[in-house]
């Protein structure tokens, strides 16, 4: 049984209703989760997960396990990191955490670029949904480098790029929807009458999800999420098909089908935030401050070519 596994299913278990859930946002079976729970169970001879609730919940003797598996991760990878000077050039490996929006590899070259520039270093990507599970992952040294929404704390170093538009979709379902048109003009009016209707929501533990919510009660507006999904395609996808409406970013715009009708409205940006780009251990080794400092050179390189940023 590995411990890594383990503790990344106790912590991702504070979020889910069911170990089905826990299985999906770690892309493991369902039947393989309930194995490793089980073990650990019969091991420490405690129960982990009340699995009788809805939502499951973690016993008092699993958040003791969990925390107690989060200092040994921290002191491992302090460690890791601390006898990495004195690993040869060749073994050194970076590990790089994404989130499923942005994506390494699509419509830009940043780690072929980066395996050309250090030509003597690893790469290893580790695609996370959930916002919590990335700063765990951040705060914990086992990722080096995040590339997503910034993730903000005291021991934590950023490197902004910018803030993606934030569009509304709005399915042909929904009764503001304008027959014709692709583009239509935002007014507050229409987030209003929005939230009247059945919303389309990624789940909660994702950030971008969260900064929806926070912006819905600023407002004072209702919240009525008719499905939560853990994707964030998938969500616009079902939005634009007629499920309901959603909020989304820019980069999702093209994966929706050409034969659906709705209409998008893009949302002033004093309205609504996300801030993106990479994030870092302030104790980070010096290979990794070295690999953070080119990487987030070649991605603005890549926003200035692409008109992101100037």
């Amino acid at each position: 049984m590995k411990q890594d596994v383990l503790y990344q299913i106790l912590t991702t278990a504070e979020d889910c209703q069911t170990v089905s859930d826990i299985a999906k946002k770690l892309f493991l079976s369902q039947p393989y989760v309930s194995q490793v729970l089980s073990k650990a169970e019969k091991k420490y001879k405690v129960t982990l997960i009340e699995r009788r609730t809805l939502p499951i919940e973690l016993t008092e003797a699993g958040r003791t396990l969990c925390d107690g598996l989060e200092r040994l991760h921290s002191d491992q990878m302090k460690i890791e990191q601390d006898l990495r000077r004195f690993t040869e050039e060749e073994q050194s490996y970076i590990k790089i955490g994404f989130s499923p929006v942005w994506i390494p590899g699509r419509d830009n070259h940043i780690i072929p670029q980066l395996q050309e520039k250090f030509t003597n270093t690893r790469f290893e990507l580790i695609k996370t949904f959930s916002i919590n599970s990335a700063k765990r992952l951040v705060d914990n040294r086992m990722v080096d480098i995040y590339w997503g929404p910034l993730l903000r704390g005291e021991n934590l170093k950023n490197y902004f790029f910018y803030q993606p538009k934030v569009y509304l979709i709005i399915p042909k379902t929904s009764k503001l929807y304008q027959m014709g048109k692709k583009e239509v003009p935002f007014d507050y009016q229409m987030l209003v009458d929005l939230s009247e209707e059945k919303m389309v929501s990624l789940s909660d533990d994702s950030g971008f999800q969260r900064t929806i919510d926070h912006l819905l009660e600023d407002q004072n507006l209702p919240n009525n999420k008719l499905i939560k999904v853990n994707d964030y395609e998938a969500a616009v996808q079902l939005a634009a098909g007629g499920l309901g409406w959603t909020m989304t970013m820019e980069y999702l715009l093209p994966s929706i089908s050409d034969k659906d009708e709705y209409n998008f409205a893009e949302l002033p940006s004093s309205l609504i935030q996300s801030d993106n780009g990479l994030t870092l251990h302030t104790e980070s080794s010096a290979k990794t401050r070295e690999v953070a400092r080119e990487m987030a050179d070649k991605i603005q390189d890549m926003l200035k070519k692409q008109g992101k940023i100037q």
